[in-house]
């Protein structure tokens, strides 16, 4: 049953990456997909309990204090706002399948490598299999609904679809995709796959934009003093392909509406980047608005939590963040949240579920740049270049969640909190020595699918 969840949360994984909002709407309401897999994973823990007394061991019990703050701002209002209440809360509960990868991969430290050869292949794929959601998109071409519901079965948010390509990016420039006959081969279509997808969403998106951007400078910033000739083949390539981009959208996009009210070009990419943190002169795709609209928002929340009378514990998980603040922008009142992950912390936990979120933030960032630096130290480069790129992903789902509602939902959050458990769960396979060859193999195309001794402990 372990090998079954393992697949299932690759499964859901992928669906969310490549399908997006019409994937996390398959089940039942109030069982959608990942729902399912959730409770099929706690399952699995109550036929194992050694995975429930794995997952509240060092470092993973980091997340303990975060989780028991926010199920006191959500048990009070579940007979007032009944499933709203779960909705809402279902952000900080997808923290669970941190606690079930945590205690998998413990249990067998094959687990770990096996998510590993899986992602390898998906940095390699995703780019081009990605782009024909997003052409299906932006072509407002016809597809059938997801059963049961009215959304597309095909419906990418460009933020999201922004992260996940930094993520798979990164991957390869780092060295850990390894299949260089591949690359070879594939090279022109992989690089013109990521130039193209990366304009779409830039274009479209701010948070995907920069998310892309920072956590390939930061990658490419940890990288220089080693850098090797393939790498930096790479990295030519796919400046080469950013210029044809630039040239292409200003001679033949520049006047074209293809994303929302948003023209794919490299102006508007400038121009949402700008708006960030400037005032642009022009507001093309409305983006001045959308800052303000936020910026005032925000100054609302940090005004009744830290200088008013929600200081201790916020408004709960099932109210209408939206609606109650005065920012509803929907008719059918759909939108939920203040379009900043903190800001969701801050406005339904308070100022002490704020502290907790940021502690528990912050001891993962330690727990994996510490070990990185042990790992460099060591001479284990693929872990150190692994360790890395866990946190380079990492801060791209951040950096998007602080300009969109994207870990409130299963499309961000279900992914960010399998790479969080994914993350301590590395920190532990590391500090096994025999089980630290075993990530080259995982990493070769013919790896083999034998388990590495004394995995399980």
């Amino acid at each position: 049953m372990v090998k079954i969840f393992i697949l299932l949360i690759s499964f859901i994984f992928l669906g969310y990456t490549l399908l997006g909002k019409g994937f996390a709407y398959l089940g039942v309401a109030p069982l959608f997909v990942a729902e399912l897999v959730l409770l099929f994973g706690l399952l699995v823990a109550l036929l194992n309990p050694s995975l429930i007394r794995r997952a509240f061991t060092w470092p993973v019990v980091l997340l303990v204090p975060f989780l028991l703050w926010s199920l006191l701002q959500t048990i009070p209002y579940l007979g007032e706002y009944g499933l709203n209440t779960l909705r809402d809360a279902a952000f900080w509960g997808y923290a669970l399948f941190a606690f079930l990868v945590y205690g998998v991969v413990l249990k067998n430290h094959h687990h770990f490598f096996a998510l590993i050869r899986f992602y390898r292949t998906f940095a390699l794929l995703f780019p081009i299999l990605v782009i024909p959601g997003i052409l299906f998109d932006l072509l407002n071409v016809p597809l059938p609904n997801t059963p049961g519901s009215s959304i597309p079965l095909i419906s990418l948010k460009f933020g999201d679809t922004g992260v996940h390509l930094a993520g798979a990016v990164v991957f390869v420039l780092l060295g850990l995709a390894m299949s260089w006959r591949w690359m070879v081969v594939h090279l022109p279509l992989w690089v013109m796959s990521v130039t193209a997808v990366f304009g779409f969403t830039a274009s479209a998106n701010r948070g995907g934009a920069l998310s892309f951007i920072l956590v390939n400078l930061l990658a490419g910033a940890s990288m220089l003093t080693k850098i090797n000739g393939r790498i930096v083949g790479l990295l030519i390539g796919f400046v080469l392909s950013l210029v044809i981009f630039a040239l292409a959208s200003v001679a033949v996009l520049s006047s074209a509406q293809l994303v929302g009210s948003r023209p794919v070009s490299i102006e508007q990419i400038t121009t949402n980047l700008l708006s960030i943190v400037l005032q642009t002169e022009t507001d093309a795709g409305n983006v001045n608005a959308n800052r303000r609209w936020r910026l005032m928002w925000w100054e609302k929340i940090i005004g009744y939590t830290f200088h008013g009378s929600y200081f201790w514990t916020g408004k709960g998980y099932g109210i209408n963040l939206a609606t109650v603040d005065g920012f509803q922008v929907d008719k059918q009142q759909s939108l939920r949240s203040p379009h900043n992950v903190h800001m969701t912390v801050l406005a339904r936990s308070g100022v002490p579920g704020l502290l907790f979120w940021v502690v528990m933030l912050l001891g993962w960032a330690w727990v994996i740049l510490r070990t990185r630096l042990i790992a460099a130290r060591n001479g284990d480069v693929l872990w150190a270049r692994l360790f890395l790129w866990m946190f380079c992903y990492w801060v791209a789902f951040l950096v998007n969640a602080s300009f969109d509602v994207f870990l409130e939902g299963p499309m961000g959050g279900v992914p960010f909190w399998l790479l969080t458990g994914l993350g301590f769960a590395s920190v532990v396979v590391y500090g096994n020595p025999t089980s630290r060859p075993w990530l080259w193999r995982a990493l070769q195309s013919n790896a083999s699918h034998a388990q590495p001794a004394h995995a399980s402990y």
